[in-house]
């Protein structure tokens, strides 16, 4: 019988964004109570978009409805005396405080780490910062960009060739993000466990260049111990990587020996590459670029779907590069009910991307939608931190859940 993984678990999110807010949205859809606070205008990512018909409005953020699924959602002006007090409660309250916003952020308002442990010693205080919460760089601002290339993900990205002075480029999207979210769930989820034996709380320092680091491990080491390079020159893998169809685009990855002798068998084992030497990994390495434009033009003449799929089903790493139509459309996302749908007030019902795993016994679901911008406050207040409706109307007055105007 299936159950909830995280039934019973409180969680204060105190996040902006993605990394964060990921982070919560993949313990909330386990079941766990998450909390996320918001000051007064609301998450950044409410005016990120996209938006329904591209008409900004901080209810219909697809970046905010996504990463906020399952939780409830409250509004607090940290500034206040009155709002620091509903904060200093909501610790108290908690078994777990995530966090993404710069080292020192938490201090600056009378939140220090001696402060919080002393509110709730049995505190799991994830911290998510571009490079963690001490050394040299930790003060450093980092986005997806500059975190690309710090973790050494830049190396694996298109760079300037000799011909021209293109910038540096970074992943699609939020990747950078989502992944260091990940890793921060997972190790949150550990904790929890650790805390049962030990009954005391800790810290947990997620630098999200390290995390994409433990991604790159294999390269960053040959890098560092055999002096090799792994930058891919000019835009891709020579002959790999992104190769052009006759429709569209794919990533090739045949670069282990039986992949490659598939491969080759596939394109009718043409003279050119006919030597035993061309199904040895390390020959390949450096002399694949010389039958690179051989393999262009053969790949240049077939279909983008029909060849992923014939490389595929003969175990050769490989897929299109889709649109997003192609994407919500894909038969394999359909036979695995990977997308989910979430009716929200503001923009009604939406099919939302589901989780990147599945489990059997206590398997993930969307609880609620994401919180309108405020939409909990009372009920937090009366319900989870013991104040009646008088006290609550007290707090609407002094200004603790909006901004005050001076």
């Amino acid at each position: 019988m299936a159950g909830v993984a995280l039934a019973g678990i409180k969680v204060v999110e105190y996040t902006t964004m993605v990394a964060g807010p990921y982070c919560g949205k993949l313990l909330a859809d386990l079941g766990a109570d998450v909390i996320k606070v918001e000051p007064p205008e609301g998450d950044p990512a409410r005016a990120f978009g996209p938006f329904p018909d591209d008409k900004p409005h901080p209810e219909k953020s697809a970046l905010f409805l996504y990463n906020n699924t399952s939780k409830r959602g409250i509004t607090l002006n940290l500034k206040t005396a009155e709002g620091k007090e509903l904060f200093t409660r909501l610790i108290q309250w908690a078994d777990a405080l995530i966090d993404n916003y710069p080292p020192g952020h938490l201090a600056s308002i009378g939140f220090n780490d001696e402060v919080i442990q002393k509110l709730n010693p049995r505190l799991i205080h994830t911290s998510i910062t571009p490079y963690g919460r001490t050394g040299p760089r930790a003060q450093v601002k980092g986005d997806e960009l500059t975190l690309a290339h710090a973790s050494g993900l830049g190396n694996l990205l298109p760079v300037r060739s000799v011909d021209t002075n293109r910038a540096p480029v970074k992943p699609g999207g939020f990747q950078i993000a989502y992944q260091s979210a990940l890793n921060a769930a997972v190790v949150t989820m550990a904790a929890l466990i650790g805390r049962g034996k030990t009954g005391k709380g800790r810290i947990i320092d997620v630098s999200m260049q390290e995390a994409i680091m433990g991604l790159l491990r294999p390269g960053i080491a040959s890098s560092r111990y055999q002096r090799a390079t792994w930058s891919r020159v000019p835009d891709r893998p020579p002959a790999m990587g992104r190769m052009k169809t006759s429709d569209g685009y794919l990533v090739l990855g045949a670069v282990e020996d039986n992949h490659f002798r598939i491969l080759r068998e596939m394109m009718g084992n043409p003279p050119w590459m006919a030597g035993d030497q061309w199904l040895n990994m390390a020959y390949r390495s450096h002399h694949l670029m010389d039958i690179a434009p051989m393999m262009d033009a053969w790949m240049e003449k077939q279909n983008m779907k029909e060849i992923s799929e014939k490389l595929a089903k003969q175990g050769v790493p490989i897929g299109p590069i889709n649109s997003i139509k192609d994407v919500m459309e894909n038969k394999q996302y359909a036979f695995r009910h990977y997308f989910t749908e979430v009716e929200h007030p503001a923009t009604g019902k939406y099919k939302y991307p589901g989780w990147p795993y599945l489990m059997t016994a206590s398997p993930p679901q969307v609880s609620r939608p994401a919180p309108l911008l405020g939409q909990h406050n009372e009920e937090v207040i009366c319900r989870e931190l013991n104040y009646s409706r008088e006290g609550y109307r007290q707090l609407r007055k002094s200004g603790a859940f909006r901004k005050i105007q001076r």
